[in-house]
């Protein structure tokens, strides 16, 4: 039985050629690193990538809205993010999208709703590797509810922004992890209710492979 899923799947979002642009676009070369030396997660803003995605995020909006039942009022600047060849899930930033937890409860600092990730490679675990767009590792990990998504170039991945979807990248074994980061926020807060997605992935996800 498949049930409702908080997470919404669009895949094909982008096309395989659109996410190699996007990533020739940011031109991504030195990686950032941590104190001791080792790669982390680069970030950068794009204005000319943004807007290949943001016309096609404008035709989805309506779906959207309908599916998670809340009304648009604006979307964060996109932000992509490198995750470099031995890129460590345990140095990547794990939380909530939307809240800090302070003193024993979670409290909402940003006036995000909706969160997206789109992927710009394709996972790949067989020796026919091509670096230029294919990665071992770099899965989006939802610890809470024991499932995450492999990478899948051009599909993009949204979700409630709420503590109830801590999210984190595991570590990047082989290749190069590129995806962008979409916030979208609504006219009035909107809270996750469990109650309207029962189940959990195995249900949620019946029927896929």
């Amino acid at each position: 039985m498949i049930s409702r899923s908080p997470f919404y799947v669009v895949e094909e979002f982008l096309s395989p050629l659109l996410c190699e642009e996007i990533i020739d676009i940011c031109d991504y070369t030195v990686p950032d690193t941590n104190k001791d030396g080792k790669v982390v997660r680069s970030i950068k803003s794009n204005e000319r990538a943004e807007s290949i995605i943001y016309e096609r995020l404008l035709g989805l909006l309506p779906s959207i809205q309908d599916y998670y039942n809340f009304k648009h009022k604006g979307t964060e600047p996109i932000i992509f993010e490198w995750y470099p060849e031995g890129c460590k899930g345990k140095d990547n930033p794990m939380g909530s999208e939307n809240s800090k937890f302070v003193r024993g409860k979670w409290l909402r600092t940003h006036q995000r709703d909706i969160t997206g990730v789109l992927f710009l490679c394709d996972y790949q675990d067989n020796p026919n590797f091509e670096d230029e767009y294919e990665v071992y590792g770099g899965k989006l990990e939802f610890p809470q509810h024991a499932f995450g998504f492999n990478p899948r170039r051009g599909t993009l991945i949204l979700f409630p922004s709420d503590p109830h979807f801590i999210n984190v990248t595991s570590d990047v074994f082989i290749g190069d992890l590129f995806q962008s980061r979409i916030q979208i926020a609504a006219d009035t807060p909107y809270f996750y209710d469990p109650e309207m997605f029962p189940g959990n992935y195995t249900q949620w996800f019946a029927g896929n492979t």
